[in-house]
């Protein structure tokens, strides 16, 4: 039995080309190279997509100033109707996570380092936001962390806290929730100056966070009781040469099959990382070249797929054994930034 498996694409706008949304459908045992990509919209920086819960309903913020969060109708034959536009509730919105009630969305913005929290309807659209966390310091890196820059949002593994990495600040800020509603005064966790935390995975007792600025995955003790994390372990997240003065700018960082995945932009590369039984420990076993500047990872199947945003290139990777392989395959698509699969 054979069935069709749909993703949708975020794209990024270009001199040549606008950005919006695509879709891209792949037949079960087909090739990827039989494969095709439609483009269902045209959307001003769809850089990040989300799903709800349990409506079906996609978000893709629109990166602006001020910035917003678009929800969208999906039909039987997956064709996008936008439903609700509100603000982000700053600028730039670079990350999307939906509360897993479906009653809230966080939306992390870039541009001023607030995050906007939007209340979701009972048909799961998009309303104004009804608060923005906002944030204030700085860290040492020079041009990139001037201010706060909340760079993306996950739960904690006790569902207690969102909390929120600030590339500007070198900090995790924890905000206490009641029934998804965060409460406005975080509890703080400083890294190491000039981690720039950008993604991170929570599991469990331990958060693993991508530090764009420095390179490194930082791997913390969490303690829900407190709502802080202790840092336990710092590794390079590549041995290649960076394109200049070894700056790796770290991406997108995935949790697969016991392990971990990471973009290394300044490289073109992905490494994967195991993680240790009692999971304070990360151990690189594999770094393979990529599509150009990987901005988004997703697992699909047996297989890594890759936004290279500067190649126009979807690159997909074969998963052996925990281990990410060389590129096998990939689909043209201009610009692509954010791979979600349905």
């Amino acid at each position: 039995m054979t069935f069709v498996r749909h993703m949708w694409i975020g794209s990024t706008s270009t001199p040549d080309v606008s950005g919006g949304i695509w879709r891209l459908d792949r037949q079960s045992g087909g090739d990827w190279a039989d494969s095709s990509a439609q483009r269902m919209l045209t959307a001003d920086h769809p850089s990040f997509l989300a799903l709800h819960p349990a409506a079906e309903r996609l978000f893709a913020v629109g990166e602006g100033n001020p910035g917003t969060v678009s929800s969208y109708a999906v039909d039987s034959e997956c064709a996008l109707r936008r439903t609700a536009l509100a603000g982000s509730g700053g600028a730039g919105p670079c990350h999307l996570l939906v509360h897993p009630q479906g009653h809230w969305l966080y939306a992390s913005n870039y541009g001023d380092g607030s995050v906007g929290v939007i209340a979701l309807t009972e048909a799961g659209d998009v309303a104004d936001p009804v608060l923005s966390l906002s944030h204030a310091g700085s860290g040492p890196v020079a041009g990139r962390q001037d201010g706060p820059h909340a760079h993306s949002s996950n739960l904690s593994a006790g569902g207690g806290f969102l909390i929120v990495a600030d590339l500007g600040t070198d900090q995790l800020r924890a905000y206490p929730l009641d029934m998804g509603r965060p409460d406005p005064e975080p509890i703080l966790t400083d890294l190491p100056p000039g981690t720039g935390p950008r993604h991170m995975v929570v599991a469990g007792d331990h958060l693993y966070v991508a530090g764009e600025l420095s390179g490194e995955l930082v791997v913390l003790a969490w303690d829900e009781d407190e709502g802080r994390g202790e840092v336990v372990q710092r590794v390079a997240a590549s041995t290649l040469p960076g394109r200049s003065q070894d700056v790796h700018q770290l991406s997108h960082l995935l949790a697969f099959r016991g392990g971990l995945a990471v973009g290394v932009r300044g490289a073109d590369s992905i490494s994967t990382f195991a993680i240790s039984d009692d999971g304070a420990g990360l151990e690189l076993v594999g770094e393979v070249v990529t599509a150009t500047w990987p901005r988004h990872l997703e697992v699909v199947g047996s297989e890594l797929l890759v936004a290279g945003e500067r190649s126009d290139e979807v690159a997909i990777h074969p998963i052996t054994d925990g281990v990410i392989g060389p590129v096998r395959e990939s689909v043209a698509l201009a610009s692509p930034m954010f791979i979600l699969p349905v």
